[in-house]
């Protein structure tokens, strides 16, 4: 009988390449994407988009990073009003130091504090910008972005940072680049489609308007300090955005109210944790209240009001407080957008500002 694995036979088979002009298609295919990506890099910038750094998780915690190296700085923590409104090149002129800004855009900055409070060598000053509306944010995105960035700097591999310093180089150069509004995913939000019957929509959030740098010295851009409409839009997001959500389903305005009032005691008596910390270690701490004006400022008067919020943060921790409602030279400026101030109002605020904030610090 004959074996079965003689019955097997080989066959000469052979690959068959297309026949194609490899590198002609190759430079058409280059020659396509360079046009396109032109084409919307002109669009972008056409449409007031300018090349700037995007202020990632990575270029905080770049920033954070040097807290450590150098435990003594002068630190700046809060939310976008601080990030816009305090001049780092006016602080440097007056005190001979630069402070380190790691303010970020819709903060509480009580894990910040915390962070500041719990680590072993800082001794520095901390100037901290209240919006109390955010910094007495029990929960939620004010809360989940910071710590967001914490865990960023805690656990920033190698390859994180070898990413960051490329993007640092090309976010010089192409403005579509920008994460905060130009990416497929941020563009298909910003998609006007009817919402679902008894679905409520998250709130919309206000468009780029703002610019940083490497230290993260952010700013106003020109186009929004100078473009009406915008200035308008904004505005128009800031009601929703600074008006109490509506209650808990089963829960009444009264319960509402209640639970609100008990997190305003627990984020004072962390507050005063904190600031105590620092002072223990040497450093300071100074609340510094920006100008807010018009609508948004009304609205912060009716659900914030100044006597059970900003003067509770001093009356508790018994650390100075800076209000530009108590001071005569920080009053009249005119934020665009309600909210922040241009970067030239920023610069000027900054130079009024400087005199009152030495007097503290020394």
């Amino acid at each position: 009988m004959p074996s079965s694995t003689s019955s097997f036979k080989t066959y000469d088979i052979k690959r068959i390449y297309p026949k194609h002009h490899w590198v002609a298609l190759a430079l058409l295919t280059a020659l396509l994407s360079g046009a396109l990506t032109l084409g919307w890099e002109l669009y972008v910038r056409s449409i007031q988009y300018a090349p700037t750094l995007n202020d990632s998780k990575d270029l905080w915690a770049s920033r954070r990073a040097i807290v450590d190296s150098e435990p003594q700085r002068t630190v700046l923590i809060g939310s976008s009003r601080m990030l816009f409104d305090f001049d780092m090149d006016i602080y440097e002129k007056e005190m001979s130091e630069r402070p380190l800004q790691l303010s970020t855009v819709g903060t509480n900055p009580g894990l910040y504090l915390e962070d500041l409070a719990d680590h072993p060598e800082f001794s520095g000053t901390v100037i901290v910008g209240v919006v109390p509306g955010l910094f007495f944010a029990p929960g939620g995105p004010p809360v989940a972005s910071p710590r967001d960035h914490l865990i960023r700097f805690q656990t920033w591999s190698p390859t994180q940072k070898f990413s960051h310093h490329v993007s640092l180089i090309i976010e010089k150069w192409f403005a579509f680049l920008n994460k905060g509004d130009l990416t497929l995913n941020q563009l298909l939000l910003d998609l006007k489609l009817p919402n679902r019957k008894n679905v409520k929509a998250p709130p919309e959030l206000p468009p780029y308007f703002h610019e940083v740098d490497e230290e993260r010295q952010g700013g106003m851009t020109e186009f929004a300090a100078k473009n009406t409409a915008l200035q308008k839009r904004i505005q128009q997001i800031w009601i929703p955005l600074f008006t109490p959500p509506p209650p808990h389903k089963g829960q009444t305005g009264e319960q509402a109210k209640a639970d609100f009032l008990k997190s305003v005691e627990v984020t004072l008596a962390k507050t005063k944790e904190r600031v105590d910390k620092i002072r223990k270690k040497g450093g300071k701490v100074i609340f510094v209240r920006l100008p807010s004006t018009e609508k948004l400022r009304e609205l912060e008067n009716t659900f914030t009001p100044r006597e059970h919020f900003w003067d509770r943060i001093l009356e508790t921790t018994e650390a100075p407080g800076i209000h530009f409602e108590d001071y005569e030279q920080l009053n009249g400026f005119k934020c665009p957008e309600w909210s922040h101030l241009s970067r030239e109002d920023a610069t000027e605020f900054t130079k009024r500002l400087m005199p009152i904030l030495k007097d503290f610090l020394q």
